[in-house]
């Protein structure tokens, strides 16, 4: 059963239009699970060394707007140019990495988190747009943190390894952030996959979801913008 046939009720901020189902130039693994996921304490995905907890806001978490988000955990590259986007370098990734309660980090006051499909169009040029748009770099400048997720494959099954490392060095989007996998879907609790992408706007000083939209639009950049302007 594919993954979109199991997620939660959507949020009520609906944004732009949803995907359609034009597939992503280059190879793609089709088919078969994905990697197994970090469970909460782990330092799974190639990390060496002990596992250390990090501070993060205690509970209760939520998936609306003005809730505190979990802090969720990928595998997946920090860094995925310095990694050259390496497969066998995945490394497991905390959003309790980016809290920043204290403002002591002046790169992160606000977090974006992303989740896209490779089946999805809207996605793509999402990504285009940062990529063409130099977003990262201007944007954090301001304080913003990217974290870009993939959940699904061409075929709508959890995407693979492959899929990341194709979604990532792919010439259109050269990824240059944080870049995760999502084969379970764990932010599929925030949204329904047919709204795809999610842009999630969490506050690093307290992990508060400050804004929620699903579909993309061109001026999406000018509202994170506003959004920074008041933090």
């Amino acid at each position: 059963m594919p993954v979109s046939e199991k997620l939660a009720p959507a949020l009520a901020l609906i944004f732009a239009t949803a995907c359609s189902s034009t597939p992503v130039t280059g190879p793609s693994e089709q088919g078969g699970p994905g990697p197994s996921e970090p469970s909460p304490g782990s330092n799974a995905g190639g990390v060496s060394g002990p596992y250390q907890k990090l501070d993060y806001p205690a509970g209760p978490y939520g998936v609306g707007v003005g809730s505190i988000i979990e802090d969720l955990a990928f595998l997946g590259w920090r860094d995925p140019v310095a990694s050259g986007y390496d497969t066998t370098k995945f490394e497991t990734v905390r959003l309790s990495e980016f809290y920043n309660p204290d403002g002591a980090r002046s790169d992160i006051k606000l977090i974006w988190i992303n989740a896209s499909a490779v089946w999805c169009s809207v996605c793509r040029a999402e990504m285009k747009d940062i990529k063409n748009q130099s977003v990262n770099a201007l944007f954090r400048a301001k304080g913003l943190q990217l974290v870009e997720t993939l959940f699904e494959d061409n075929n709508s099954l959890p995407a693979t390894p492959l899929d990341l490392k194709n979604w990532g060095e792919f010439a259109d989007h050269a990824i240059d952030f944080p870049l995760l996998l999502d084969p379970g879907f764990k932010l599929g609790a925030f949204f329904t996959s047919d709204a795809t992408p999610l842009n999630l706007l969490v506050d690093a000083r307290t992990m508060q979801i400050r804004d929620a939209t699903m579909g993309y639009s061109g001026n999406y950049w000018q509202q994170v913008d506003a959004l920074l302007a008041k933090l």
